[in-house]
């Protein structure tokens, strides 16, 4: 069994990873460093501002948009930027971004927006040359471009990549537990799917021109992350309403068993699906943007593809045949509230998706001081926390209502066997 799992879930993934390597090599314009991305990203702000001082308030904000999903979104300068220097310096970009592109659109005084448009782009050129290697902060020598180019893309791949292992390895360990082997097919099914619609959408969103591809990216990872929740909601409840049945061998075997219905089956491929889809297109177009330096770039990209494929492989087995030792209730339990965590999150990134796509406005918390948690999907804006807010008030109802109800069956339960 553990040869078999481990051929089919390497077999997806490296599917996956060896499509991400051949589309990182693909050579379009002249974008080998990160600073000749920032100049192309200066010569649109630049284009914005002048398009402002002449009332043509679309059009500069249309600059802006190209400057931000052309080049630093769909380039993979956002990630990177998180993964190599930090989720506080991404979100501060991001944020200048916002603020240059909301005023490009409104009355305000010129002079106060070219310093707006001034301070983003030397933030840009800042963070370009650490990501080159170029930078003279510390000591006067930065680090190099390959070593930046291998912990950007290690991290990116095992966080994004971790989310999709937890949620597949749960619901194989889940099947496992309750004896329904014969539908753990079905999930790989379900992620292999997943892996060529991301493929699919990665060849769709390069279709689109500039700043349109960026918008529909962030637009579609967003509802993803929606239904995501939706999904990984419905299952956390399933699994914490069988959390409080252990001491009852033989209630379990009965209400066990039958909990995976044709019906249920396919919302667990579903989730299989969509923890792949979700991120999948996003890593694609990642690795088609990044620009590589020379051949220790492209050995650094190597190493890191590898070296998470064996860490996330390592996490999905860990998982998979050490969780199904747990005794049922701490199984259950540990695993419902893995999920009700992941909805959490996603709460959080896809209202940041969609906010990145200028869908949802923006307004910024400041207590907060910029204060992000990017794994809890956590940032500093009312638009993004006032939901996981309600959906941590939805959790911790529905738990403390399945737990009740359980408790409840226990006390027939036991009642009834006093009588016996």
């Amino acid at each position: 069994m553990f040869n078999k799992s481990f051929k089919r879930f390497l077999s997806i993934f490296l599917i996956f990873f060896v499509f991400l390597f051949s589309v990182s090599a693909e050579e379009k314009e002249d974008l080998s460093t990160w600073t000749k991305i920032v100049e192309k990203m200066e010569i649109h702000l630049n284009n914005a501002y002048e398009l402002y001082t002449q009332g043509k308030t679309r059009e500069a904000y249309d600059e802006v948009n190209a400057a931000y999903f052309r080049y630093y979104e769909s380039k993979g300068m956002e990630k990177i930027t998180m993964s190599y220097l930090s989720g506080a310096r991404k979100t501060a970009v991001e944020n200048a971004f916002y603020e240059y592109r909301k005023n490009v659109k409104s009355d305000k005084d010129s002079e106060m927006i070219r310093a707006h448009k001034d301070a983003l782009i030397a933030m840009l050129y800042h963070d370009a040359a650490e990501l080159d290697g170029t930078s003279n902060d510390k000591g006067g020598s930065g680090k190099s471009a390959a070593v930046a180019t291998f912990i950007s893309c290690f991290v990116l791949i095992l966080r994004e990549g971790l989310e999709a292992i937890l949620v597949i390895a749960a619901i194989i360990a889940y099947l496992v537990k309750t004896g329904k082997k014969k539908y753990i097919s079905s999930v790989y099914i379900g992620a292999l799917a997943g892996i060529l619609v991301s493929i699919v959408l990665a060849f769709l969103f390069g279709l689109l021109a500039g700043a349109q591809s960026g918008i529909a990216q962030e637009i579609f990872e967003g509802i993803g992350m929606f239904v995501a929740v939706i999904v990984l909601f419905y299952v956390s409840n399933w699994m914490i309403s069988k959390s409080e049945t252990e001491a009852w061998e033989r209630y379990i075997q009965k209400k066990v068993e039958s909990s995976v219905s044709t019906g249920n089956k396919w919302v667990l491929v579903f989730a299989a699906f969509i923890a792949v889809a979700r991120e999948g297109a996003e890593l694609i177009l990642f690795f088609q943007g990044v620009p590589v330096q020379g051949a220790s770039g492209q050995r650094a990209m190597i190493l890191a593809i590898v070296l998470s494929v064996i860490i996330l492989a390592g996490v999905f087995l860990a998982f998979r045949f050490l969780s199904v030792k747990l005794p049922l209730k701490p199984f259950f339990t540990v695993t419902s509230i893995l999920m009700y965590i992941l909805c959490f999150s996603f709460t959080g990134k896809g209202v940041s998706e969609l906010q990145a796509a200028g869908v949802v406005g923006k307004t910024i918390i400041p207590w907060m001081q910029s204060f992000e948690l990017d794994f809890l999907g956590i940032y500093a804006t009312y638009e993004s926390l006032i939901p996981q807010i309600i959906v941590l008030i939805t959790i911790i109802v529905f738990s403390s209502l399945y737990v009740k109800k359980n408790k409840k069956i226990l006390a027939e339960l036991k009642k009834k066997e006093g009588k016996e």
